[in-house]
């Protein structure tokens, strides 16, 4: 589907169009689909969530929203991988406050973001040490967000950003030593 109609799609749906709504939801979901399999994919087993209901979760999210103004499909699917970040981070936070303060269940991340021998590690310590990225540089946030939750690829990550892949490189190797100092001991 060319940008054009599945953003006038996605417009529809966010004023409330509900038919627009179904047919963005079905040309978008194979798509979230696979965003929400390369989120889940390290620690699948340790969590409830299972794919579907993250795919569910982010577009109902996405058509509640009051402000979001989708310009096209690459920033639909930028505010996607964002979202997804959120709903994992808000289930984990929930799972802890469910434990009233105890400790946490660990919820073990993909190795390919911290390197070989990487530890346990929250997904609310990354989330954490990602917010602290964030304040310091958003466009290595946002490469991380990109590629980490959204699983992107570099060269998807630099179509959306309009950088290149070796800048996306780049930033993906300085926001890594960014991460893995703030989630030494």
């Amino acid at each position: 589907m060319p940008d054009e109609p599945l953003t006038v799609t996605l417009r529809a749906a966010h004023a409330g169009d509900r038919d627009a709504a179904n047919r963005a939801y079905a040309a978008l979901y194979p798509e979230l689909l696979k965003i929400a399999r390369a989120r889940l994919r390290a620690h699948q087993p340790n969590t409830l969530l299972d794919t579907q209901a993250l795919v569910h979760e982010s577009f109902m999210r996405f058509v509640e929203a009051d402000k979001i103004g989708i310009a096209d499909r690459k920033h639909f699917f930028t505010y996607a991988a964002k979202t997804m970040r959120h709903i994992v981070i808000d289930f984990a936070r929930r799972r802890q406050a469910e434990r009233h303060g105890g400790a946490a269940e660990r919820v073990t991340l993909d190795t390919h973001l911290l390197g070989e021998g990487a530890q346990d590690t929250s997904v609310i310590d990354v989330d954490d040490a990602l917010r602290d990225l964030e304040a310091l540089d958003p466009k290595l946030a946002q490469v991380v967000e990109m590629r980490y939750f959204g699983g992107y690829t570099d060269a998807e990550i630099a179509a959306a950003m309009d950088i290149t892949d070796r800048t996306v490189r780049r930033h993906w190797d300085k926001a890594r030593a960014f991460i893995l100092a703030q989630l030494q001991p």
